[in-house]
Parts: structure tokens; C-alpha cells; sequence
């Protein structure tokens, strides 16, 4: 076994122990961890020290390499970085200013006391608000308009639990979600490589939540023994503290007038980023710019507040990924990310090699759920990779692979949003964590399916 072999596959274990253990928090581990076996690797193989800020500076920004005569450059994680970043921002601009109010309030409308409709509009309730990326919101706004109604109706509150996990987890896909900045960033990739390929296993996999909370009503009419001719209805109080706990999120920020610009903006940027017109981060700075003059004015110390606020959501998430850059550097720059690949491949039976994204997605269970999506996607998932490039297996594929677990994610005890889910729903952790799994298993699989019929994992 090689230096390179044994150096890698301890500063892996090394890094996922940290993580696993809360002893260093992500952004420290991923720049810490891999600086100092950086350092000893140099050191023992006697090479100048300060190679490993070389590696480091085509982790984070790019690689140019002689390629058949022409220079080929390979971009770093900075890319995905302002990806996340701006998108982030964009999106918690939408927010604020209220573009998602009039759809939850339209779904909210349609509820009239039946349990089977109120259970099916707070899960498209859950699926509009988590489209910003931030779980917690997406509780505390599904939570605050539905719990009351649950508890008005005696619907369990571990059905909304699991109801607003379940289209969160699809939604967490989307190109500002963390899940998939971390791919794109220990892949190499670019969105428009990956997003277009995650929409139809999205779209399944949503339409299955519906599905879902359809059986659940009815279940839910036959214990409660709901009939519809002597139902009780909703009174015009309880509709108005429902619409109240969408409104009220931070009122004083919503621009109602801007409504349409909003969603025309937002439905263009979409269509650019899907059909790959532009680069993801600018077509979302472009976006941000006009958004705050046509929602605040011109008015210098609004925008400048509203940037600011915005910012706040997409700056932790960026400096992460960039840090991602250290460790994939020195990953690669040193070769222990190969060589540790071609250690694996010796264990990988033969014509087996193009099952490996949906290895990848089988190992994302545990994973995701026991080391958190850091360590699954900064520690494993980039060894999966150079594996599977051996085998010819492309980066897109593993990534595809590497989302399928998303599935089963929030059932993790690692996400504090979780237990606030809990806390507000009045149901258990383990409860609904066994739930959760219940009903997140078959959406696996329905990616799975999905992704093999489209050729987004080519068999």
C-alpha cells in the first residue's frame, strides 16, 4: 500500500471522526484537516512545503494543464461558491418580498375543513416556501398556518411533520440547496451539468408527496369519520390566522406591487439557468441588482439593508464550499485521491463498474444521515468519483447518484431544524424519524427508476 494510499484514507477517517464527533465544525475541518496531511505528505516525501499552497489555489480557483496540445483549465470550487451564493441571495430577496405569499394563501383557500385537503395543502404549502433553501422557514411559516388547523380537526400532527420534510427534501435539489453546491463543488461540475438532469426524478418524486398526503386524508377521513355533509367548516377568523402566518413574516419587507416582475424575473432566470444561456452566478446577480431596485426603490440605504439581510443566508454556505477547495486540492495535487481509487477498484467485481452511482446513492443513506452531508460529500463521494472514472463512469452520473439519497436525508439527527420540526408538530424524534424512512424509502427508489429511464445513470 502506497504513502499516498495511507495518507489519504487517514485524512478522510480523520475528517469524517471530526464531523461526526462535532469536534471541528465543517469550514475548520475542510481547511485544517487537509492542510496538515498536506504538510506531512510534503514532509516526508521531502518536496518543498510550499507545494501545498499550489494545490490548495487549484482547489479553490483553477488547474491549467497541457492537454493534447491545448491548455486545459479545470475551475475550482469558487465557481460553485458564487453559484450558492448569489443564488441564495436571490432567492431570500424573492422571499421577503413576498412572491411565494399568493400561491400559499390560493392553497390555503381550498382546505374548507375536509382533513384529506388540508393535509394535501399543507404539503404544496411546505414545497412553495422550502423553494428559498432554508429549512427552518420552511417550518416555522407551514407549522404556524397549519398546526392550529390540525389540532382544530384532531389530524395527527406527525402526518404535517413528515408532509413538510418530504417535498423539502425534493426541493432541497435545487441549485441554491446545500446538497447540491457540495456535488457540484467535490464533482468539478457546473449546474447546468447536473440541475437539468435532477428535474424529472424532482417532478416524480413531488407528484409521489401528493400522492402520499392523498392517502394519508383518507385515511385520516375514515379514523376521524369525516362526512362531508356535516363537516365542520372553518370559520372566517381561523382563515385569517392562517393567511396571517404567511403575511406576517417580516410584513414591513413584502412588495405585493412588484408581484408580476418577480415571477417574471424569476421564471426567466430559470429557463436560462435549466438551458445552460448563461453562467449560473451572473444570470442570479443580474437578478438580485434589478430586484432591489424594483422592490426598494431607489433608495440607497434600503438596498444596501436588503442586500445585506439577503447576503446573510448565502454567505456561510459559499465560504464552505470554498473551503471545500482546500481539501480537494490537496486530495488531488498530492495523488492520494487516486491512488486510493485504484486501491478500491481492486475490490470492485468486474462489469460492475457502471453500478457504482447507484452504489454511491445506497452508501448516501447511512451517510448522509450518520456523517451529515459534509462528511458524505466532501469525504466519500470524491473517492467514489475517482473511482468511478475508471470505470468511465462519468462525474454527472456520480452526481446524480450522489442526490438519490436525499430521499432518506431528513431522518438525520444532525440538522437542528429537525428537531424544531418535531418540537412544533408535537410528535417524537424517533417517531418520525422512523416515519420519515417509511415513506422516504419508496422515493428512493422512484429516483432510482427515474434517473435509469432518463439515462441520467447510464447502466
Amino acid at each position: 500500500m502506497s504513502l499516498e494510499t495511507i495518507l489519504g484514507a487517514l485524512m478522510v477517517l480523520v475528517f469524517i471522526f471530526a464531523i461526526y464527533k462535532r469536534a471541528l465544525s465543517p469550514f475548520a475541518a475542510l481547511i485544517s484537516i487537509p492542510l496538515i496531511f498536506g504538510l506531512l505528505y510534503l514532509a516526508i516525501t521531502k518536496q518543498p512545503l510550499t507545494d501545498v499552497f499550489d494545490w490548495i489555489y487549484e482547489g479553490v480557483f483553477y488547474k491549467s494543464a497541457l492537454v493534447d496540445g491545448k491548455v486545459k483549465v479545470t475551475a475550482g470550487t469558487m465557481r460553485s461558491a458564487l453559484m450558492v451564493l448569489f443564488a441564495c441571495t436571490y432567492f431570500t430577496l424573492m422571499m421577503m418580498a413576498g412572491l411565494f405569499d399568493p400561491l400559499v394563501i390560493a392553497i390555503i383557500k381550498l382546505v374548507k375543513g375536509d382533513p384529506l385537503k388540508i393535509i394535501v395543502a399543507a404539503t404544496l404549502t411546505a414545497a412553495m416556501v422550502s423553494l428559498d433553501g432554508d429549512g427552518t422557514s420552511t417550518v416555522l411559516i407551514t407549522t404556524a398556518a397549519f398546526m392550529p388547523l390540525f389540532k382544530r380537526f384532531n389530524i395527527k400532527g406527525i402526518y404535517l411533520a413528515i408532509l413538510i420534510a418530504l417535498p423539502t427534501s425534493v426541493f432541497n435539489m435545487t441549485p441554491w440547496g446545500g446538497p447540491l453546491a457540495r456535488v457540484l463543488s467535490a464533482l468539478d461540475l457546473d449546474v447546468t451539468q447536473l440541475f437539468p438532469k435532477l428535474l424529472p426524478g424532482m417532478a416524480i418524486v413531488m407528484i409521489y408527496a401528493v400522492v402520499v398526503a392523498y392517502f394519508i386524508g383518507q385515511k385520516e377521513r375514515k379514523r376521524l369519520g369525516y362526512d362531508l355533509s356535516k363537516a365542520k367548516t372553518i370559520t372566517a377568523e381561523e382563515m385569517e390566522s392562517m393567511y396571517d402566518a404567511v403575511r406576517n413574516n417580516n410584513p414591513e419587507l413584502k412588495r405585493p406591487k412588484a408581484f408580476w416582475f418577480n415571477l417574471v424575473a424569476t421564471a426567466i432566470i430559470m429557463y436560462m439557468l435549466v438551458a445552460g444561456v448563461a453562467n449560473s452566478a451572473l444570470l442570479f446577480l443580474i437578478g438580485i441588482a434589478f430586484a432591489l431596485v424594483v422592490n426598494y426603490g431607489f433608495n440607497f440605504k434600503e438596498q444596501k439593508d436588503m442586500l445585506a439581510d439577503a447576503l446573510q443566508e448565502g454567505i456561510p454556505a459559499g465560504a464552505m464550499i470554498i473551503a471545500s477547495g482546500f481539501f480537494m486540492g490537496i486530495l488531488n495535487g498530492s495523488g492520494m485521491g487516486s491512488n486510493i481509487a485504484q486501491g478500491l477498484g481492486s475490490l470492485v467485481p468486474n462489469g460492475m463498474g457502471n453500478w457504482l452511482p447507484i452504489v454511491t446513492a445506497v452508501l448516501g443513506i447511512p451517510g448522509l444521515i450518520f456523517l451529515s452531508s459534509d462528511g458524505y460529500y466532501f469525504g466519500i463521494l470524491p473517492v467514489l468519483a475517482q473511482l468511478a472514472a475508471t470505470y468511465g463512469v462519468t462525474a454527472t452520473a456520480m452526481g446524480v447518484g450522489a442526490m438519490i439519497p436525499l430521499a432518506t436525508y431528513y431522518a438525520t439527527p444532525l440538522i437542528a431544524w429537525i428537531f424544531i420540526l418535531c418540537e412544533r408538530c408535537e410528535v417524537e424524534y424517533v417517531d418520525y424519524s422512523k416515519m420519515i424512512l417509511a415513506v422516504g424509502l419508496p422515493a428512493f427508489v422512484l429516483y432510482v427508476l427515474t434517473f435509469i429511464i432518463t439515462g441520467a445513470i447510464p447502466l
